[in-house]
């Protein structure tokens, strides 16, 4: 397994520093926010942050997040479509393959918009594929517009661009409507990149986002989840991404230690 951490799951620290950590305890990979790259770089040139990442021999995972590009074209979107290019650019001069993307939201579920989303997916991923980016969709337990694994794969599946593919997160899959099943016939490249968490115990009805854990440490719902993805020959990035305001509150080293036992189990407990 290849892991990498999402620097989220140490929102409180900054780019600098989450980089300092993550090198010094032997972590590799990494994921990007654009708001801590951007505050990193202050006005400098990006070769800064490339030559930062490559003296702590850091590979980049994936850059997050794009702006919304399912239901508008985002060709068409003035200000928001520099701000795609731009973001794509960077995602591509840092050597990282990817750059995700989450659905919009709307107030209520609409089943005529899809055929747009198609569209809008589909130019999203040219201007991508121009760049030389792959796009990864990420389902959001509660979305009205895709909140679900097996509505995201109908969409993948129907722009049918191979600049296109999914996310999957633990958390979001098993929270959900999502089934195992949704996953059994995925191939290796529809699967860009998988965000692994575990939840804390308690009732489900009662758990929300900000309820994730390590995994190892809660639940135990990766113990069916992952290996119905390594089934699908998947052998991408495995990047930790917890959403918990008490985790959050630690002292980054303990967030990192605490990120590497967590590499250690799923290692352990899945090769």
């Amino acid at each position: 397994m290849q892991f990498a951490i999402n620097p989220i799951t140490n929102v409180n620290y900054d780019f600098e520093s989450s980089v300092n950590a993550y090198h010094q305890a032997g972590i590799s990979a990494m994921e990007i926010w654009f708001d801590r790259l951007d505050a990193f770089l202050d006005g400098r040139e990006i070769g800064v942050a490339a030559d930062f990442l490559a003296e702590k021999n850091m590979t980049l995972a994936s850059s997050i997040c794009a702006v919304q590009i399912m239901l508008r074209d985002i060709t068409a979107a003035g200000d928001d479509f520099v701000e795609f290019k731009r973001r794509l650019a960077i995602t591509r001069d840092l050597n990282c393959p990817t750059l995700l993307f989450i659905p919009d939201n709307p107030d209520e579920p609409d089943r005529n918009v899809y055929g747009i989303c198609e569209k809008n997916l589909k130019k999203a991923a040219e201007v991508a594929a121009d760049h030389g980016v792959k796009l990864a969709l990420e389902f959001l337990q509660g979305n009205k517009l895709c909140g679900t694994l097996n509505t995201a794969k109908r969409l993948v599946r129907n722009v049918d661009h191979p600049n296109l593919g999914l996310l999957i997160d633990l958390s979001h899959q098993w929270m959900d409507r999502s089934d195992l099943d949704d996953i059994a016939d995925l191939t290796a490249d529809e699967l860009l990149i998988v965000h692994v968490d575990d939840m804390v115990k308690g009732p489900p009805e009662a758990l929300i986002d900000h309820d994730r854990t390590f995994p190892g440490e809660g639940r135990g719902i990766d113990h069916s989840i992952i290996p119905a993805i390594q089934a699908t020959g998947y052998d991408g990035y495995w990047s930790l991404e917890i959403f918990n305001h008490d985790i959050w509150k630690q002292p980054l080293d303990d967030i990192v230690a605490a990120s590497l036992r967590s590499f250690k189990y799923m290692q352990q407990r899945y090769g």
